[in-house]
C-alpha cells in the first residue's frame, strides 16, 4: 500500500462484492391483503419476462445480480424456464441457469419469493441505476394480466408501476 494513497475502494461497484447494490426487496410482515395478492400471482410464471432480465444482467455483466435473482426464484420457476425457453435464452444464460439449479441450496426453497416479486427487486433496483431500457424491456414480455398484478405490487417504485401502463394498454395504475 502507497502511503500517498490509503486504501480506497474499488473504483466500480461490481469489482467489490461487499459493495453491491441491493437488489432484493426486504420480505414484509404478512397481511391478509399481501396474502391475496400472492394467491393471485402464484400462477403467474412471467417466464419471458424473466428470460429477458437475465439476459439484460448478463449483458450488462451484473452475473452477481443475476445469481441473486436467481437464488430469489423458486426451483419450480427455473426448471420451467429451462425446460420451456432454452431456445431464446443464450447459451451464457441457459448454463448460469442450470448451473445454479445444479448447486442450489434446499433452503432456498423456503425463502423463495413469486417470480414477479423477484422481477421488481430487480426492476426498482435498474430504475435507480437509470436503465429504464432495460425495464422496457422486460415489461414488454409480461402479459397484461401480469402487468396489472405487477403494478399492483406495494414495493414496485412507482415510476414502474406508471411505465407498466405503456404496455398493459393503460390499463394499469
Amino acid at each position: 500500500m502507497c502511503p500517498l494513497y490509503p486504501a480506497r475502494s474499488a473504483m466500480y461497484p461490481d469489482h467489490d462484492p461487499a459493495s453491491l447494490p441491493a437488489y432484493h426487496v426486504q420480505r414484509p410482515r404478512s397481511s391478509r391483503a399481501r396474502a391475496a395478492a400472492d394467491a393471485r400471482i402464484c400462477g403467474m410464471n412471467c417466464m419471458h419476462a424473466l428470460a429477458e432480465m437475465l439476459r439484460q444482467l448478463f449483458a450488462a455483466r451484473q452475473g452477481r445480480a443475476a445469481e441473486v435473482l436467481m437464488d430469489r426464484c423458486s426451483r419450480e420457476a427455473l426448471e420451467t424456464l429451462v425446460r420451456q425457453s432454452s431456445a431464446f435464452l443464450g447459451s451464457r444464460v441457459l448454463y448460469a441457469v442450470e448451473d445454479r439449479l445444479r448447486h442450489r441450496k434446499p433452503q432456498l426453497d423456503e425463502t423463495a419469493l413469486p417470480t414477479i416479486r423477484a422481477i421488481a427487486s430487480v426492476l426498482n433496483a435498474w430504475l435507480h441505476d437509470g436503465r429504464r431500457l432495460a425495464i422496457r424491456a422486460v415489461l414488454r414480455e409480461l402479459s397484461e394480466d401480469e402487468l396489472r398484478e405487477l403494478a399492483a405490487l406495494p414495493e414496485l417504485n412507482d415510476e414502474v408501476a406508471t411505465m407498466t401502463g405503456d404496455f398493459a394498454g393503460g390499463n394499469a395504475p
